[in-house]
């Protein structure tokens, strides 16, 4: 009989122990040049899914430069922020894009309840 706290002795008829770590995906371990290259690859095919190319008209162009002179940002954070608050607008949001602090709801009422 094997004792269940004994990690080390190999049972007779149980076989041999699993090894430690991870399973390999494949039918043997990558090397190291494998995982590397794996690891490169699906950081690209991450990358190609976030990123954009587009192109814009002279007047959007002089507009986005425009929102880069007054933000004091680079062109990437500027598109970010113009998206941000074209989709916000539509919402009627966008006084968080501009850092304003609105007090909310809770905090008016319970001010009220205080003072009275």
């Amino acid at each position: 009989m094997r004792d269940p706290c004994d990690h080390f002795t190999i049972d007779l008829i149980g076989g041999i122990r699993a090894k430690p770590g991870r399973k390999p995906l494949g039918e043997r371990a990558m090397t190291p040049a494998e995982r590397k290259r794996r690891s490169r690859e699906l950081r690209r095919n991450r990358l190609q899914e976030l990123s954009v190319t587009v192109e814009l008209s002279r007047d959007a162009q002089k507009a986005l430069d425009k929102m880069i002179e007054w933000w004091g940002v680079s062109k990437k954070e500027a598109i970010n922020r113009a998206m941000l608050i074209a989709c916000q607008s539509q919402t009627g949001r966008t006084a968080s894009l501009f850092e304003f602090e609105l007090e909310p709801a809770a905090a008016k009422r319970k001010s009220r309840r205080h003072k009275a």
